[in-house]
């Protein structure tokens, strides 16, 4: 090493300096690794723009309305869910499609995290019979059979579906296909 100003020598090893950075950059790299798998296995909630009505009184206030009831049976801890709802129900235009054609009730499932369900809710899995996750049902405003729509096969699929179960909704009951041919997979 040459001697510094005024004939003093620089004391100490540079080598041990971009060793510490390779380990710095390691770790970074690990962090930034780790960060992306949670983010992935925990992806930020979206914001919900369905305003989704209480069960109770939603029945008759769909009749007063004269509107088609949707319920979105879900869980907390159902992956299709979670994409169905971010890919549908966070979706402004589907949601004021959904807000026009519907009234939306969110049927959620506690059987997991709380041993058990509101009578309400075991009420409507028992009458729809519904005992998988995501289930849509459209209940037609003037009554006869609901579409049943299980399982959630994409966002264009849901979205067409939905629209087909709204106008199906609004036919008279004689005219509507048989409800065996509307439920999903």
């Amino acid at each position: 090493m040459p001697p510094a100003e005024g004939g003093a020598t620089l004391s100490g090893s540079t080598r041990a300096r971009p060793s510490l950075l390779l380990i710095a950059a390691l770790v970074l790299l690990v962090a930034r690794v780790a960060a992306g798998i949670y983010e992935e296995r925990h992806p930020p909630a979206m914001a919900d723009l369905v305003h989704w009505q209480p069960i109770e009184g939603s029945e008759a206030t769909a009749r007063d309305q004269h509107r088609a009831l949707l319920y979105d049976f879900t869980a907390d801890w159902c992956v299709p869910c979670q994409m169905m709802q971010r890919e549908v129900f966070a979706d402004p235009v589907v949601a004021r499609e959904i807000e026009r054609g519907f009234l939306s009730v969110r049927v959620l499932d506690r059987t997991r995290e709380e041993g058990s369900n509101t009578p309400a809710v075991d009420s409507l899995l028992q009458r729809f019979r519904v005992n998988s996750f995501p289930t849509l049902v459209v209940v037609p405003s003037g009554g006869g059979d609901p579409v049943v729509m299980t399982g959630y096969e994409g966002r264009a699929a849901t979205i067409q579906r939905l629209r087909a179960a709204q106008v199906q909704s609004f036919m008279p009951p004689g005219m509507r296909p048989p409800a065996s041919g509307t439920r999903g997979r």
